[in-house]
C-alpha cells in the first residue's frame, strides 16, 4: 500500500516546491493536439513509442515485478507500440512533473499518485472525456479523484486504477490471550484505547509500527477525519475554505494523542521507520495492532502469510461517517505528449479487465472495476475490504486531497507535538503556512 511513502522528502524539496502555483502546468488554451475518440485505437494502426512515468515502479517489490508482465500483456495487444517504462522517485516527483510541464516536454503517460497532485497540474493535462467510453464511466470507480470539484461526472483528467486506503489490523491470538473478543469492532476511540490498556496490562504491546518519517501520524490524521468531520469539510480543507487552524482540524489529531498519552505505542516509535521495519513487527507477532494498508505492502497479504489468515482481524476507524477509499493512482496524458493515441491505448488497456485481474493476482491491488470480481480463492480479508468499499459510503482520504508538500510539513511537525516539544496550535499554523505557500 503506497510503499513509495518510505522515500523521505527533504525539507529543501519542500521549500523549492512551495513556490509552485496550484494551477501550474500549462494554460487553459494549451490544447497540445487532437482530442481522440472514445475507446482504444485500432491495434493494427496505432504505433510508435510511448514513455511512461511511474512513481511506484522500483519502489516496492510486488508492483516492480508486475510492471514487466503488464507491459508485456499490453504489447501482445499493441505489437507496434514500444513502451519505455521509467521509474521516478517519489521524493523528487513533483519537481520533475513541474519541470516537464514548464518545459512542455516529458512522458506520454504520467502517473498521478493522488488527487492533490492531479489538481496541482490539471491545466497541463488532457481532458479525456472524448476517449472514455460509457462502459468505462460506469464500471470504473474513483472518477471523483480525477474530476474538478471531486465529482463523479464532469471533465476527467485521468483514469483511476485500483482501490486502496488504510485500516487497522489486529492479531486475534493476542486479543484472545488478553481476554478481548476476536471479532473486535470498536464503537469509539475510547473503546480502542481501553482495549489497548487491557492488552498492555496483559504484557502485550498494544500497537506496533514506526513513525520515524512521520507518515504514521499522517495516516492517523486521515483515519480520524471521517469520525469527527464530513466529506464536505474535507473538500473545503482541500480548496482552502476551511483553514488547518480551525478547531475541526485540531479534533482529528485527538485520537492519536489519546493513544500516545495512554502509552500504547512503542517507546522507539519515533526512531523506527514504518517501511520496512515497523509493520514487520506486527507480522512477527510482536504487537497486537497496527495501522496498515488495504493493498500491496503492510496489508493482509503480508500479515496472512506471517500469522495465518485465521489470526488476522481488521477494523475501520470507530464511528466513521464514511469510509476513506480512493484509487491507488491514476494515469494521465500531458498536453505535450507526442503520441496521444498510443498513450490512450496504454491507459485503456491498464484500466481494462485483463490488467485489473493481473494487478490483483500479482500485487493484491483491489479491482477498481465493478465488473471484475475477486477470485474464488481470495482471502476473507480481501473480500471484507471489497464489501466495505462496495456497501458503505466512501470518499477520498483527506491526506490525498491536499498537496504532498502540506502533508510533509504535517509529518515533521506532528512528531514534535506527540513528543511534547511543540504545541498543536503551532503545528497547525505551520501546516497552514505551507498550504498558503503552495497555493499562492
Amino acid at each position: 500500500m503506497r510503499n513509495w511513502l518510505k522515500l523521505v522528502c527533504t525539507l529543501a524539496l519542500v521549500g523549492a516546491l512551495g513556490a509552485f502555483a496550484s494551477g501550474c502546468g500549462g494554460s487553459d488554451g494549451d490544447q497540445g493536439g487532437g482530442g481522440g475518440s472514445a475507446g482504444p485505437p485500432n491495434p493494427a494502426t496505432v504505433k510508435g513509442k510511448i514513455v511512461v512515468w511511474d512513481v511506484f515502479y522500483k519502489s516496492f517489490p510486488s508492483y516492480t515485478k508486475a510492471v514487466p508482465k503488464l507491459d508485456e500483456a499490453f504489447k501482445r495487444k499493441y505489437p507496434n507500440v514500444e513502451v519505455e517504462h521509467v521509474a521516478q522517485p517519489f521524493g523528487e516527483y513533483a519537481a520533475l512533473q513541474q519541470a516537464a510541464f514548464t518545459g512542455r516536454q516529458g512522458p506520454d503517460v504520467m502517473m498521478m499518485p493522488n488527487a492533490g497532485s492531479l489538481r496541482q497540474f490539471q491545466k497541463g493535462l488532457e481532458e479525456l472525456n472524448d476517449r472514455i467510453t460509457p462502459e468505462q464511466q460506469e464500471q470504473l470507480t474513483g472518477w471523483e479523484t480525477v474530476t474538478p470539484g471531486y465529482q463523479v461526472e464532469g471533465p476527467h483528467y485521468g483514469v483511476p486504477i485500483a482501490q486502496t486506503d488504510f485500516m487497522f489490523y489486529f492479531n486475534k491470538k493476542l486479543f484472545r490471550k488478553a481476554g478481548l473478543p476476536t471479532d473486535f469492532q470498536p464503537k469509539s476511540w475510547e473503546d480502542l484505547r481501553d482495549a489497548g490498556l487491557k492488552l498492555k496490562a496483559a504484557g502485550i504491546q498494544p500497537f506496533t509500527g514506526g513513525n520515524k518519517e512521520g507518515y504514521e501520524s499522517q495516516w492517523w490524521w486521515h483515519m480520524a477525519w471521517p469520525t469527527v468531520n464530513t466529506k464536505e469539510q474535507a473538500i473545503a480543507l482541500a480548496e482552502g475554505k476551511l483553514p488547518f487552524t480551525d478547531p475541526a482540524v485540531a479534533r482529528t489529531f485527538e485520537p492519536e494523542l489519546m493513544m500516545q498519552k495512554a502509552g500504547l505505542f512503542e517507546k522507539d516509535r519515533f526512531t523506527t521507520p514504518f517501511f520496512n521495519d515497523g509493520y514487520l513487527r506486527f507480522a512477527d507477532g510482536k504487537g497486537a495492532m497496527v495501522l496498515g494498508g488495504s493493498t500491496n505492502t503492510a496489508y493482509w497479504g503480508d500479515f496472512n502469510k506471517a500469522l495465518g489468515q485465521e489470526n488476522v482481524g481488521m477494523f475501520l476507524p470507530p464511528g466513521s461517517k464514511y469510509v476513506s477509499m480512493q484509487p491507488e493512482w491514476s494515469w494521465s496524458i500531458p498536453k505535450f505528449a507526442k503520441n496521444k493515441d498510443a498513450a490512450w491505448a496504454y491507459i485503456d488497456f491498464m484500466a481494462g479487465k485483463e490488467a485489473t485481474r493481473m494487478l490483483f493476482d500479482l500485487t493484491g491491488e483491489l479491482p477498481s472495476r465493478k465488473d471484475v470480481p475477486l477470485p474464488a480463492d481470495a482471502p476473507p480479508q480481501a473480500r471484507q475490504i471489497r464489501d466495505w468499499y462496495r456497501d458503505k459510503p466512501t470518499f477520498i482520504a483527506t491526506d490525498v486531497l491536499v498537496p504532498s508538500q502540506v502533508t510533509q510539513t504535517m509529518n515533521t511537525e506532528a512528531k514534535e507535538v506527540l513528543q511534547g516539544r511543540r504545541s498543536l496550535e503551532d503545528m497547525l499554523k505551520a501546516v497552514q503556512a505551507t498550504f498558503d505557500k503552495v497555493n499562492r
